[in-house]
């Protein structure tokens, strides 16, 4: 049974006369500027990752920045946005019932709640305090995005949503939640909750694309496909569907957003009762009726191949050229492994001579370029949202989805390239570590052959 709240954090503004003429603080240190005013985030900070509260803080997490650097680094978002004024961050907290959770599964509840709430776009620390009867995690997170410099907006669907997150995640692992009343203030979130599902584009946009997915599927299977194609990575558990999309890091539960509507039953029953089912292709194999054969004589008198022709089959049998019956040969894990480096190594050797990248600094232009072109495809497939949330008519917001389909493969081969870039560069730093290290080997071996070849000359002489 875990409940959530969430505070704002405010800290004070000094006059920035006053900070400059401070000996104290006028240190030539990169991002010192204006830390005095962040005191406040600093001890709440603190408070949540104090080791006596988190056994010696082994249940503490940074989502987008370091534990340690928090205070830093969220001070350089604000910097770079110019939003160091107002509400500095946020300071959550989830509550457990009494005996109900391990600190391990607290803490890992708490990381989840924290990266699907606000993953995407915020710094957060996480921490999971022990020093009560019932073990609670604390959130803390900067008030400005790293992503695009929007603060975060606190209001009743966003409290909601963060109260239904956790009891969507406690109903995952098995844990009590509370039951929906109306508060003592007479507001019923649940209510919030609703028009926050209506409302939010993430969520009619994926409403869009299941109704898609669930026409055009003749199967379960293949209405996985679908989603798979458009984007999205899904998983169930406990017989619900969850889907979610990139850039996104939240997962939809799609019964629970959407309603029993969407349950799986339901969408399986959808796809067979498809309309479209009537026009499904069945691929007929043409069949001959089998015929019996006689021969009437001995099996001495048949054919049998002689001179070139027995000798070369002979061979072929004898090298296992051409074997009686084709043998399988099942790959172990390793062997598997190994395969698909194989492939990947391939396709960064294609993509080296394809773009004909001869440098680290040429790898890293096209990558930057690769980056320019994900961002428009990203921008190109938004447009086509919105463009396809304006039409009323099925037949075009269809042929809207394709094109939809289309801008997310481009941009799964884009990703992809990227990511092959990426392991070309560290790949080839490391081969050049190691080719430094073989050639010091091999200098300190000739060294030490040489040293030694002196030794015995001398040795020699000394004799003589």
């Amino acid at each position: 049974m875990a409940t959530t709240k969430l505070w704002k954090v405010k800290g004070r503004i000094d006059n920035a006369v006053n900070y400059a003429t401070n000996k104290d603080k006028t240190k030539n240190e990169c991002y010192d500027y204006g830390m005095d005013k962040y005191e406040t985030v600093r001890d709440v900070l603190r408070y949540a990752t104090n080791a006596d509260k988190t056994e010696k803080q082994f249940y503490v997490s940074g989502i987008n920045c370091k534990v340690e650097n928090a205070v830093k680094e969220m001070q350089i978002v604000k910097q770079i946005y110019g939003k160091e004024d107002g509400i500095l961050a946020f300071h959550g907290e989830q509550s457990f019932k009494e005996g109900e959770v391990t600190p391990e599964l607290a803490h890992e509840i708490g990381v989840r709640l924290a990266t699907e709430m606000w993953g995407d776009r915020f710094q957060v620390v996480v921490t999971t305090h022990l020093n009560t009867k019932h073990i609670h995690n604390h959130f803390v997170f900067n008030s400005v995005s790293f992503k695009d410099g929007y603060k975060y907006y606190s209001n009743r669907e966003n409290t909601a949503l963060l109260r239904k997150t956790s009891d969507e995640l406690c109903e995952e692992y098995g844990l009590s939640v509370l039951d929906e009343k109306t508060c003592k203030s007479g507001i019923n979130f649940e209510n919030y909750y609703k028009k926050n599902s209506s409302e939010s584009e993430y969520c009619q946009f994926a409403k869009e694309d299941l109704d898609y997915a669930i026409n055009h599927a003749f199967s379960l299977h293949q209405f996985e496909s679908i989603l798979a194609a458009m984007g999205y990575k899904y998983y169930y558990r406990a017989e619900k569907l969850s889907i979610r999309k990139e850039p996104f890091k939240r997962y939809i539960r799609v019964e629970r957003r959407f309603g029993e509507e969407y349950s799986l039953d339901n969408i399986k029953k959808k796809i067979f009762e498809n309309p479209w089912q009537k026009y499904k292709k069945v691929n007929f194999v043409a069949t001959i009726p089998a015929q019996k054969f006689t021969f009437n004589g001995h099996a001495k008198d048949l054919y049998k191949p002689k001179g070139l022709v027995a000798l070369f089959l002979y061979y072929c049998f004898a090298l296992k050229v051409y074997p009686k019956k084709q043998q399988q040969h099942k790959m172990s894990p390793e062997m598997r492994r190994e395969v698909r480096k194989l492939e990947q190594y391939s396709a960064e050797v294609n993509l080296v001579c394809k773009y004909k990248l001869e440098t680290l600094q040429d790898v890293d232009n096209h990558k930057d370029k690769k980056k320019d072109e994900l961002r428009e495809l990203y921008n190109t497939r938004n447009r086509l949202y919105y463009k396809r949330k304006e039409i009323t008519d099925d037949m075009q917001k269809d042929e809207i989805t394709k094109e939809i389909i289309k801008v997310t493969d481009k941009i799964k081969s884009t990703k992809k390239e990227l990511w092959y870039c990426d392991d070309i560069i560290e790949r080839t730093n490391k081969i050049k570590e190691n080719i430094k290290y073989l050639e010091e080997e091999k200098w300190k071996n000739t060294k030490e052959k040489e040293e030694k070849r002196l030794k015995k000359k001398k040795d020699r002489k000394c004799e003589m």
